[in-house]
């Protein structure tokens, strides 16, 4: 799985104009069988961030659903409504994010918040990392998530480890992180023994309330 992400937030005063363009590309989207899911930073940031993502199932797919997308006509006339003299809309990131397989447990979009974690490994140490994600994810989904690690290419956290925890709801998500406190301290405590990467970033992302 695949997720390409453009990150913004609306200039004040231009919230219907910015929310006007997440759905002029959520139909696009949509009209050519991708699927897409928008998200707003609740806290880790240091102001509101919306993530507009779409997923496809592999890099083939990406290539053939992009091209399908930008020979729309529909394509021109967001790029023209994007590009008008009256901005309404700061860039902040875009990304893509490939999912490592073995250590993802649900495609499709969450459903509800994420938790996510950016990680950097240590030169020599992305095998160990990635073995403790695979630890951390046995303490994290027996409390009632979902994770999944995604590989970043391109943007502000470019080569890093996403570590991503997805929720139905943030009653879930408050019963899990109740439910980890004491296995995921101990956890982290062994694997402060000897770490292997370094946290850049750690935010939670919830469904907006933008987009109807």
């Amino acid at each position: 799985m695949l997720i390409q992400a453009v990150v913004q937030t609306p200039i004040p005063g231009q919230l219907d104009r910015f929310n006007r363009f997440l759905q002029m590309n959520i139909a696009l989207a949509t009209a050519h069988g991708v699927g897409t899911s928008v998200k707003v930073s609740s806290f880790g940031t240091a102001g509101i961030e919306i993530y507009l993502m779409q997923q496809f199932a592999n890099w083939e797919e990406y290539g053939e659903k992009t091209d399908a997308m930008r020979t729309d006509p529909v394509w021109r006339q967001i790029m023209d409504f994007g590009g008008g003299s009256q901005p309404f809309a700061e860039n902040i990131d875009s990304f893509c994010a490939s999912a490592i397989p073995e250590l993802s447990s649900q495609e499709g979009f969450s459903a509800g918040p994420v938790l996510a974690t950016v990680w950097a490994p240590h030169p020599k140490r992305l095998g160990a990392t990635l073995e403790a994600f695979a630890r951390g994810k046995a303490v994290h989904e027996p409390a009632g998530c979902k994770v999944r690690v995604f590989q970043i290419l391109g943007g502000r956290f470019c080569g890093q480890l996403l570590y991503n925890m997805s929720f139905e709801s943030n009653q879930a998500f408050g019963r899990c992180m109740a439910g980890i406190q004491e296995p995921h301290a101990a956890l982290m405590a062994e694997i402060d023994q000897d770490p292997v990467a370094d946290m850049t970033a750690q935010f939670k992302m919830d469904n907006p309330v933008l987009v109807g």
